[in-house]
């Protein structure tokens, strides 16, 4: 049977929660679609890294300010969500540290010289050339944050439908009339596809030329047992990333632009055990005793979509956010396209798609309540892979 709302959302990750919260907020009639549960992307394995901007200093500034403005409005929207952590330190060789300290005086971003006496408290630094700066970084519980998001989303009357496929935008006449699910159609005059990886099958389905322009790649993450108080990143290319979970005990690991394997299409990819090897290998030599436990990681790889066309740097990667109204792009009317480049830049994305839909003036923040239950919601929310592997041990 076919249902009439305002607004198809595909995709439930933060991007899609978001767009569908503003949306509703604005009285429209929204169903949200993911396959899978709520988050069960790229959005659950991720670090839950809410930037500064700090990191894209060098080689993608023109993102610096809008994660300065999205770290402040993650604050304010969701402070009972944040993971208590140290300041991060970003970590590299002293000339390259210098560097960086060069280009966030000259962005207005705060940093503190670490002494290197400190350094010893998770490195071993003893005859390595390396130095670091402590720079206010944000850490959330993303699963908390997905569940919140998704009760909010209830509250407000949002249809919020996961395990359902969405297999066809519907499209005649050069305007969107739905789409079409494994359970039927749903008519909507408009469709914001939010959807990662899954993106340019549904656009390239429906005639876009967009999905051409699409570019996945894999990330590598390894989740060890262990206690680190703060995030800790390495500034040159291919140095490991740490940093605390939300789940006390767990510390999760991965490389700062290591050399990602490109995509298409979502399937189970197989964890490169070489480059899991490698990590590993490396953080015994990099970190101190006692910080991570090598005896029983858990390692994954998770897709990050983006568009190719815009800020590109010479690794592939291109961070920033985009918005795609496919009525300007290719005459499809109602259609459009969201990436958020970095969970980060979600707020920046949402915000700026349904006030382009709706025509009204949105915040940046988002209103996470009050009304809903998050513990009901969080039924509808992915299990991160560490969890999932320590749930499967237990059996």
């Amino acid at each position: 049977m076919a249902i009439d709302v305002d607004c198809v959302i595909v995709g439930g990750g933060i991007t899609g929660l978001m767009t569908a919260v503003r949306l509703a907020e604005s009285g429209w009639r929204v169903q949200l679609i993911e396959r899978d549960l709520l988050g069960a992307g790229a959005t659950t394995s991720n670090h839950g890294l809410i930037h500064s901007g700090a990191l894209y200093a060098r080689w993608h500034p023109e993102i610096v300010a809008a994660c300065r403005q999205a770290q402040l409005a993650f604050r304010a929207s969701f402070p009972d969500y944040l993971v208590a952590a140290e300041p991060c330190w970003y970590f590299a060789t002293s000339k390259t540290v210098h560097t960086y300290q060069t280009l966030w005086r000259r962005l207005g971003i705060a940093y503190r010289p670490v002494d290197r006496r400190e350094l010893g408290a998770v490195f071993q630094s003893e005859g390595r050339d390396v130095a670091a700066c402590a720079i206010d970084e944000v850490v959330i519980d993303t699963r908390a944050l997905l569940a919140v998001l998704a009760a909010r989303c209830i509250d407000l009357g949002v249809e919020v439908s996961v395990g359902l496929t969405a297999d066809q935008i519907l499209i005649g006449n050069g305007r969107v009339r739905g789409v079409r699910t494994g359970e039927g159609s749903v008519r909507a005059r408009w469709v914001v596809v939010c959807a990662g990886i899954g993106t340019r099958d549904l656009l390239d389905r429906a005639g876009s030329m967009v999905g051409a322009e699409l570019a996945s790649r894999l990330e590598m993450l390894t989740a060890y047992r262990g206690v680190l108080t703060r995030p800790v990143i390495g500034l040159e290319f291919g140095w490991p990333a740490l940093a605390p979970a939300a789940v006390a005990g767990t510390v999760l690991a991965s490389r700062y632009g290591g050399v990602q394997r490109t995509v298409q299409r979502r399937e189970r990819w197989p964890v490169p055990t070489a480059e899991a090897a490698a990590l590993d290998r490396e953080l015994g030599e990099w970190i101190a005793p006692g910080v991570i436990d090598h005896a029983d990681p858990v390692a994954w790889v998770c897709s990050k979509t983006e568009h190719t066309t815009r800020d590109r740097d010479q690794w592939g990667t291109c961070p920033n956010y985009t918005v795609i109204d496919h009525h300007r792009r290719e005459q499809i009317d109602g259609l459009w396209t969201v990436l958020p480049g970095k969970m980060t830049l979600a707020l920046h994305a949402s915000r700026e798609v349904a006030a382009a839909i709706t025509g009204q003036k949105q915040p940046l923040g988002v209103n996470s309540g009050p009304g809903g239950d998050p513990d009901h919601a969080r039924e509808l929310v992915g299990k991160s892979p560490w969890a999932v592997h320590q749930e499967v041990q237990a059996q």
